[in-house]
């Protein structure tokens, strides 16, 4: 009775790990970059669009523009990001 439940446990560990070490994906990095930027502007910045997405080698540059401003969130595989900021 054990050996069948131990099986089973180890697939389903294993599918549900390799989730964890998927690369990320174009809709994921937006989410990271769009959170990241509300916590940087905190309301002042005004209404943000989405402008643009590219992957370079191995991190996400999304672009946002605001009325004054144009913002890129870097995200990396990790998750981290960083927000630079441009006047328009």
């Amino acid at each position: 009775m054990r050996a069948p439940l131990r099986g089973a446990f180890i697939a389903i560990s294993t599918t549900l790990l390799a989730g964890c070490f998927a690369p990320m994906t174009t809709r994921e990095a937006q989410d990271i970059a769009g959170t990241r930027l509300t916590k940087y502007c905190n309301g002042r910045c005004g209404a943000l669009t989405l402008a643009r997405t590219q992957k370079i080698k191995d991190r996400w540059l999304v672009d946002f523009e605001a009325p004054r401003q144009k913002f890129t969130v870097i995200v990396e595989n990790d998750g981290n990001s960083r927000v630079t900021t441009w006047d328009k």
